[in-house]
């Protein structure tokens, strides 16, 4: 399911960072996608992995994806994260996960434990993306 039409190309200099979310529980994603589009992103979600690759398949520009690690299907969060470094190069990507073992296997993507605070989670995307925080 992706939300908002997104630009194929926008080399506006003031336009907003598009974050894509990727999160199987639909409450937790509503709640994480509304809090960034109030705070300045411009939001795409999917529920997995899988609509994840779709959106990048339809030439969408994703400036960064915060994704959860356990999801539905073939693909994980970790799997989601190689597959972007590997066809996307520089795109960051932010996992999340509620489970402690989940920090333990992040090896090449940044990581905030759930349950977080949505204001935690811009302020690392934000990081992450090399924007000034004000």
């Amino acid at each position: 399911m992706v939300s908002e039409g997104v630009p194929v190309q926008a080399d506006d200099a003031n336009r907003k960072p598009i974050v894509l979310v990727v999160e199987d529980e639909i409450l937790v994603r509503i709640e994480v996608a509304e809090y960034l589009r109030e705070n300045g992103f411009t939001v795409v979600e999917a529920a997995d992995a899988a609509e994840a690759v779709d959106v990048f398949a339809s030439n969408a520009k994703i400036d960064i994806v915060f994704s959860d690690v356990h999801m539905p299907g073939e693909l994980d969060g970790y799997a989601l994260a190689r597959w972007i470094g590997e066809h996307f190069d520089g795109v960051p990507v932010l996992l999340t996960s509620g489970a402690e073992t989940a920090a333990r296997g992040v090896n090449a993507a940044p990581f905030i434990a759930k349950p977080y605070i949505f204001w935690n989670v811009e302020k690392r995307l934000r990081l992450l993306l090399g924007e000034q925080q004000g």
